[in-house]
C-alpha cells in the first residue's frame, strides 16, 4: 500500500490524543524519563520497575527488545497486563511518524549539493518540495528562512524552485559563508539575501524585524523570467527561451536545463530570480536552564540545528499572552504588510529549544507572514525556570495549559523538566530497530561506566572531571575507562591508587545491574513520541486557536531524520 501524499494527509484529519491522557501517561510511567542517565546507579532507576516487568523484559534477547516497540498488537500472554496495556498506550499516544508522500520533489544540482550530507540532503530535498506546496497554496511569494546556517535550503528553493530567499541569521559567520556559497553558485545576483539578526520575543524586536526583512526585500530584484517581468504570463515560455540568462537557472533539473514554471499547485510561474523574498533564519542554544528568553539566530547548534536564546524581561508565557487581540494590551506589537502586496512563507529546519514557540509568535504578529513551515528540535533547551519548575514557552495552547495545571494540582511537586524533553529529541524506534548486539553491549558500557563514574565523584567528593576527556577507546573495557579517569587528576601516587580500588569496587557493585540499561533505554523508546507528541500537539493547537489552519506532517524518512514532524500552517 503507497504511503499517503502529503495532500491525502491534509485532507484526512486523524484523531488526535488529548493533552489530559498524554499527561497522564507521562506522571504513570515518569520513573522511565524523569531522570539523568548519569545518575543510573545513583538513583537505583531499576528499582521504580515493577517486578512483573522485571520478570519478563530481563528474559528477551536482544533482537526481540528491538522489535518490543513495534509489537504493541502482539498477544504475549506471559506479559503482566499493566505492562500490556503500557505498551498498547505508547502507541496510542503517539503521532504517525510514517514519512508522507512528497510530489513534486526535484533533483539537486551536484554542484548544489557540495558540502551537504546524505542526512541534510535527505531534509533539504523533501522540505523544499513541501515548502514549494506550502507557499502556493497561500499565494506567499517571499520566503524567509529562520536559522539559515550555510543557506542550503534557500538555495535549493531558489535554484529548483525559482524563489528569491532572504535568510535570517545570528552568526555573523555562517552569513558570510552563505553569501560566499551563493556566490559560487551564481545564486547572489539579486536573488538570495542573507541578513544577522537575533529574534526575541519583545514588540521591539518585532519591528526591527520588520524593518530588517524589509531592507532585505529591496534589495531583491525582479527576474526577467518571472510573471512580473512579463505582460501576459502566457509568454514566459517563450521568454525564457529566448532570453535565457545563464546567471538565473530556476527550475532547471540536473538532467533539463529547461526551466520548470509549471507549477500545479497554484497556476504562478516563477523562476530562480522571481521576485519574492529570501530566507531569515533564527536559533536557540540555552546551554543552561536559567529563564532567559533571545532567539539568536544562529544557523547551528550541536547535531547540525539552529540555536536560540531567550531574553531575560519576559513575563511567564510571554508568547502565549501577547497575541493581537487577547487579553493582554498588546496590539501595539502588531506589525503591517512587509511591503506593497508581499505575502510571506517563513520556515525554519531544526528549530531548536525557544526557537519554535518564538517563530509562532513573529508568526501570529505579521499581518504579512501568511503561511509557515518549520521543523522543531532540541526540545529540552526550551528556557527553564529551576525556582517554579516551569518552561516559559510550554504549554502554549489553552487547552494544554488547563490540562497541565490540573495535573500538577493533583500531583503536587510534580512537573515535566528539561531531562524529559530531552528523551523527546532523542532516536526513535525506527533506529532502535536496527541496533546489534555489538552496538547494545557498546551502549551499555558507556552508560554504566558513566554511572560508575558519577556514583564515584558522589562518594570519594572528588572536583567533577571535564567529560570531554574520556575518549571513545576509554570505554573498551572497564580498567582502561578507570585509568583514564585518575589519569587526568592531579593527585599523588598513594590517592590516584586509592581511587582506582574505589572505582573497581563500585564495578563489583553494580555490575549485576548492568542488564536493566537496554531494558529500560527500551522503554524510553516507548515513550519518546508520547512526549514529542505533547508538545508537537500543544503547537498545533496554539495556532487553530487562533484561527489559523495548522497540520502535522512527518516530511522525513524516520530513520534518516528522527524529527521528521513539520507543523504546516496558514492563515486563511
Amino acid at each position: 500500500m503507497a504511503a499517503p501524499t502529503y495532500h491525502d494527509l491534509l485532507e484526512k484529519t486523524r484523531e488526535q490524543p488529548m493533552f489530559q491522557d498524554l499527561l497522564r501517561f507521562l506522571y504513570e510511567f515518569d520513573w522511565i524519563h524523569n531522570f539523568v542517565t548519569t545518575r543510573f546507579f545513583v538513583d537505583e532507576v531499576w528499582r521504580h520497575m515493577p517486578q512483573e516487568w522485571r520478570d519478563v523484559l530481563l528474559a528477551l534477547t536482544a533482537e526481540e527488545l528491538n522489535h518490543l516497540p513495534f509489537e504493541f498488537h502482539k498477544e504475549r500472554a506471559h506479559f503482566p497486563p499493566s505492562l500490556k496495556r503500557f505498551l498498547q498506550m505508547s502507541h496510542k499516544l503517539s503521532l504517525l511518524r510514517d514519512q508522507v508522500n512528497i510530489l513534486g520533489k526535484k533533483a539537486v544540482d551536484p554542484n548544489l549539493k557540495r558540502g551537504m550530507s546524505p542526512k541534510k540532503l535527505h531534509e533539504v530535498t523533501n522540505m523544499s518540495a513541501v515548502v514549494m506546496e506550502t507557499s502556493s497554496k497561500a499565494g506567499c511569494d517571499v520566503i524567509v528562512d529562520i536559522g539559515s546556517g550555510l543557506g542550503y535550503l534557500g538555495q535549493v528553493l531558489h535554484k529548483c524552485y525559482g524563489y528569491s530567499v532572504v535568510g535570517v541569521e545570528g552568526c555573523d559567520g555562517h552569513v558570510e559563508r552563505a553569501e560566499k556559497r551563493s556566490a559560487k553558485q551564481d545564486l547572489q545576483d539579486g536573488c538570495i539575501h542573507n541578513v544577522t539578526f537575533n529574534l526575541q520575543q519583545t514588540g521591539e524586536h518585532l519591528h526591527m524585524f520588520h524593518d530588517k526583512v524589509s531592507k532585505a526585500l529591496r534589495y531583491l530584484k525582479p527576474c526577467v523570467h518571472s510573471q512580473t517581468a512579463v505582460q501576459d504570463p502566457c509568454q514566459v515560455d517563450s521568454k525564457l527561451k529566448s532570453e535565457r540568462d545563464t546567471r538565473c537557472q530556476a527550475g532547471v533539473s540536473p538532467q533539463d536545463e529547461n526551466p520548470n514554471l509549471d507549477n500545479k499547485y497554484s497556476g504562478m510561474q516563477l523562476c530562480e530570480k522571481m521576485y519574492r523574498g529570501r530566507n531569515i533564519c533564527l536559533c536557540n542554544d540555552v546551554s543552561d536552564n536559567t529563564a532567559r528568553t533571545v532567539v539568536n539566530a544562529s544557523g547551528m547548534c550541536p547535531g547540525g540545528n539552529e540555536s536560540t536564546q531567550t531574553s531575560p524581561n519576559l513575563p511567564k508565557n510571554d508568547i502565549r499572552q501577547e497575541y493581537p487581540g487577547g487579553e493582554a494590551e498588546t496590539s501595539h506589537v502588531h506589525v503591517d504588510a512587509l511591503s506593497e502586496e508581499r505575502r510571506v512563507c517563513m520556515i525554519g529546519l531544526h528549530c531548536c529549544g525557544d526557537l519554535t514557540p518564538t517563530m509562532l509568535w513573529y508568526f501570529l504578529h505579521m499581518s504579512s507572514v501568511r503561511a509557515l513551515c518549520l521543523v522543531s528540535c532540541c526540545y529540552h533547551k526550551m528556557s527553564f525556570d529551576e525556582e517554579t519548575s516551569e518552561f516559559n514557552s510550554f504549554p502554549l495552547s489553552e487547552g494544554c495549559r488547563i490540562a497541565y495545571a490540573d495535573m500538577k494540582r493533583q500531583h503536587p511537586g510534580w512537573s515535566l523538566r528539561p531531562v524529559s524533553l530531552r528523551l523527546a529529541a532523542q532516536e526513535t524506534r525506527s533506529r532502535w530497530r536496527a541496533q546489534t548486539k555489538t552496538d547494545h553491549d557498546t551502549h551499555v558500557r558507556h552508560v554504566a561506566y558513566r554511572g560508575i563514574l558519577e556514583a564515584f565523584f558522589m562518594e570519594a567528593e572528588v572536583g567533577q572531571l571535564d567529560r570531554k576527556v574520556i575518549r571513545k577507546a576509554d570505554f573498551s573495557s572497564f580498567d582502561a575507562f578507570s585509568t583514564s579517569i585518575v589519569t587526568g587528576l592531579d593527585v599523588s601516587n598513594e590517592v590516584r591508587a586509592e581511587y582506582l580500588r574505589h572505582l573497581q569496587e563500585l564495578h563489583t557493585r553494580h555490575v549485576q545491574h548492568f542488564c536493566y540499561v537496554e531494558v529500560i533505554t527500551c522503554l524510553q523508546v516507548l515513550v519518546q513520541p508520547v512526549l514529542e507528541t505533547l508538545l508537537q500537539l500543544d503547537r498545533h493547537t496554539y495556532l487553530t486557536d487562533h484561527g489559523v489552519t495548522a497540520q502535522l506532517v512527518p516530511i522525513f524518512q524516520e530513520n534518516v531524520s528522527p524529527r521528521n514532524i513539520a507543523l504546516i500552517a496558514n492563515k486563511q
